[in-house]
C-alpha cells in the first residue's frame, strides 16, 4: 500500500493509507512513499522522488490528475500563506493540527496517487541503495540542530555586511537541509530554508560551535587529482598531491602553488597542450574509456550528457563526489549511538561535532574515511573550537 507522511517532525507520526489518517502505522504492511522518514521501518518500502532523482511532482504528474493536483497545490498554498500572515509558527506544531481533515485527505490522498503512479512507470535507478543511504543521512544532519553563537560577530559590528548578515540570521534556520539532486554531477546544494553552511563568509563561520567538545574537519587532500590518478589507473602518492606533481610531473621546477594552479589549467582546458601534464596524466584515455560521444558515464554508473568539452570536467567532479559521499556515509554508520556526529557535509569536507568521550574512534574514522572505492586517499585533518578556527592536524 502507498501512504504519505502528514508532518516529518519526530513527534507527528499521522500518515495518509487510502484516503484515511492513521495515527499508529504498521510501516511492515506499506509498500511505497514519496520521501524517506527517520519514523519509517521497514527495508520494503520504495521511496518515488528517488526514483524521479530530481524532477518534480509538477514535472511528472500524469494528465488525469493533474486538476486534482492543481486544486490541492492552491489549498496548500493558501494555508502555508494564511500561517505566515498570521505569525504562525508551524514548526512548533504538527500540520494536521493546523488544517482541516478533509484538506489533509485531498491533498496527501491526490499525492499517494501520483507515488502509485510514479513506482508502477519509472525504473528504480542503479544506485537506488546509495541514494536511500545518502538520503538518510542527509536526514540525520538535517536533524542536529546547529549550534549559533552570534556574539562571535560583536567584534565586528562597525562593518556593514556582518551588520546585515547578523539580521538575516534571526531569519535563518539553524539546521543544514540539503537538496539530495542539486547538482547533475551528485555535489550537494542546500535548500533555500537552510543555514547557508555551502556558502558561509569565512568572516563568519566562527559563530559555528559544537553542540559537544570541539570539531573535527577532514577532507581529502587533492580529491579531484586523486580521483584522475585512479580513473588512470596509476597508485596514489602517500604524500601530498601538489608536492607530488612538482617532482613527477614538473622535474622538481616550479612551486607547489604553480604546480596546482598549472595542472588545473591544462585538466579541464582540452585546448590546453601542456606536454608535461599530459605525459603523465593522460585525458584522451580517460575520453576513450568513460565518454561515448553523447554522455559520461563514471565507474558509480552516474551517467551525465555532455559535449567533449565538458566530458573530463563531469567525469572528474561526479567521480569525486560520489566517492566523499560514501565515504561520509560509512562515517556516519561509524557514528551511529555516539554522542558525535556529522555536522555538515561541505564541498569534499566533512565536520564533524566531536564529543571528547569518542575521541578513541578518531584513527578508525580516519581509516574509514581514507579507504574509498578506488584506493586509499591522503586525509587532511583540522581540529577546533570553532568552525572558524580550524588548526590542522599532522
Amino acid at each position: 500500500m502507498i501512504f504519505h507522511s502528514i508532518d516529518n517532525k519526530s513527534n507527528c507520526k499521522s500518515i495518509i493509507v487510502n484516503d484515511k489518517i492513521i495515527n499508529n502505522p504498521d510501516y511492515e504492511t506499506l509498500s511505497g512513499s514519496w520521501d524517506y522518514n527517520t519514523d519509517h521501518e521497514g527495508d520494503q518500502i520504495q521511496y518515488a522522488n528517488l526514483y524521479l532523482q530530481g524532477r518534480t511532482i509538477d514535472e511528472i504528474c500524469p494528465s488525469h490528475l493533474k486538476d486534482q493536483w492543481e486544486e490541492a497545490k492552491k489549498y496548500h498554498n493558501s494555508y502555508i500563506k494564511s500561517f505566515q500572515c498570521a505569525k504562525v509558527k508551524a514548526a512548533d506544531y504538527c500540520f494536521y493540527d493546523l488544517v482541516p481533515e478533509s484538506f489533509l485527505i485531498q491533498y496527501f490522498g491526490t499525492k499517494c496517487k501520483i507515488i502509485e503512479y510514479v513506482l508502477s512507470n519509472f525504473d528504480k535507478p542503479s544506485n537506488y541503495n546509495f541514494l536511500l543511504e545518502l538520503r538518510k543521512l542527509l536526514l540525520d544532519i538535517q536533524n542536529n540542530r546547529l549550534n549559533l553563537k552570534i556574539s562571535e560577530l560583536n567584534n565586528q559590528m562597525q562593518k556593514y555586511k556582518t551588520r546585515r548578515f547578523r539580521e538575516k540570521m534571526t531569519q535563518i534556520p539553524s539546521h543544514v537541509s540539503y537538496n539530495l539532486f542539486g547538482t547533475i554531477t551528485g555535489r550537494l546544494t542546500t535548500k533555500k530554508q537552510s543555514f547557508p553552511m555551502l556558502t558561509l563568509d569565512k568572516d563568519f563561520r566562527s559563530i559555528v560551535v559544537p553542540n559537544n567538545d570541539f570539531f573535527v574537519e577532514v577532507d581529502f587532500n587533492g580529491a579531484e587529482l586523486r580521483c584522475l590518478l585512479a580513473l588512470n589507473d596509476m597508485e596514489q602518492p602517500s604524500e601530498d598531491i601538489h608536492a607530488w606533481n612538482v617532482e613527477n610531473v614538473y622535474g622538481g621546477k616550479i612551486s607547489r602553488d604553480d604546480a596546482k594552479k598549472r595542472i588545473f589549467a591544462w585538466l579541464y582546458n582540452l585546448e590546453s597542450q601542456d606536454h608535461l601534464s599530459n605525459r603523465v596524466y593522460s585525458r584522451d584515455e580517460l575520453l576513450n574509456k568513460y565518454w561515448d560521444g553523447e554522455s559520461i558515464t563514471n565507474p558509480f554508473g552516474r551517467k551525465i550528457k555532455c559535449d567533449k568539452f565538458h566530458a573530463i570536467n563531469f567525469l572528474i567532479q561526479s567521480t569525486t563526489s560520489d566517492i566523499f559521499l560514501r565515504r561520509a556515509i560509512e562515517v556516519n554508520k561509524l557514528l551511529k549511538n555516539r554522542k558525535s556526529q556529522i555536522t555538515a557535509l561541505i564541498h569534499d569536507s566533512m565536520l564533524i561535532d566531536f564529543s571528547q568521550e569518542d575521541k578513541c574512534i578518531l584513527p578508525d574514522l580516519i581509516k574509514t574515511f581514507e579507504a574509498t572505492e578506488l584506493g586509499i586517499f591522503k586525509v587532511n585533518k583540522k581540529i577546533g573550537l570553532n568552525f572558524g578556527n580550524m588548526m590542522e592536524i599532522k
